[in-house]
């Protein structure tokens, strides 16, 4: 177990630039568990260059439209890629959020996500 001493030793010694790309090579949910280690490495952990590609199908019956709002707000110039596919508590307000936020999306997979109507996909196209 670290002490907050240690941590500060961690921090001098690696660059930001190189733990940020160390970063770059984790999951979702191993982000999610760096950016509570210390304000430094939640601001690494949750910088959008770590956020390009994400597929959320792993936990499909846990994400609401909030989170995919959380996200596209977050990391939204960043994301290149996204899976909702069987996301069944995203809908259309979370589609909207995302259609404003995402303006570089390259893929979106949205199979499965039932309360997403068509109207709503409309504004992905535009």
């Amino acid at each position: 177990m670290f002490s907050n001493s240690d941590e500060a030793v961690i921090n001098k010694k690696l660059p930001k630039e190189l733990l940020l790309r160390i970063f770059s090579f984790l999951d979702v949910v191993t982000l999610c568990r760096c950016a509570q280690v210390s304000r430094s490495w939640n601001v690494l952990a949750l910088d959008g260059s770590n956020w390009q590609r994400i597929d959320l199908f792993d936990f499909q019956r846990d994400i609401e439209g909030r989170v995919v709002e959380n996200i596209s707000k977050r990391c939204g110039g960043f994301l290149r890629k996204l899976s909702l596919r069987g996301c069944l508590g995203v809908g259309d307000s979370a589609l909207r959020t995302f259609s404003q936020n995402c303006r570089n999306i390259e893929l979106l997979s949205l199979n499965g996500c039932t309360k997403i109507t068509d109207r709503a996909a409309q504004h992905l196209v535009v």
